[in-house]
C-alpha cells in the first residue's frame, strides 16, 4: 500500500505538469507577432515607422532583390517578423 504522502506527491506533480502544459499555448499567443529587435531592420528603416520599404530595402545589399519573395503578405513593406525570415 502507498503511504498518502506518495499519493498526494504524485497527485501534485501530475497537476503541475498539466497546469504548464496548459500555460504554453497562452504564453506563445502572448507573445504575438513581434520579433525579437536586430540591428540590421533597424538601420534599414530610415524613417523609423516599424517598416522595410522597397526605396528602404535598395540600401541594404541583397535585400532589393530579394523583396517580393519575403513580403509575406504582399503589403509592399517588410515589418520586423518578415525580415526576421530572411
Amino acid at each position: 500500500m502507498r503511504s498518502p504522502i506518495k499519493v498526494a506527491f504524485y497527485v501534485y506533480c501530475a497537476m503541475l505538469c498539466v497546469a504548464l502544459l496548459a500555460a504554453a499555448p497562452v504564453a506563445t499567443l502572448s507573445a504575438g507577432r513581434q520579433a525579437p529587435a536586430t540591428p540590421v531592420f533597424d538601420l534599414a528603416d530610415r524613417n523609423r515607422d516599424g517598416f522595410v520599404d522597397r526605396r528602404e530595402a535598395g540600401a541594404v545589399p541583397g535585400l532589393a532583390e530579394r523583396f517580393d519573395q519575403m513580403d509575406s503578405n504582399h503589403d509592399g513593406k517588410l515589418d520586423r517578423v518578415e525580415f526576421a525570415r530572411w
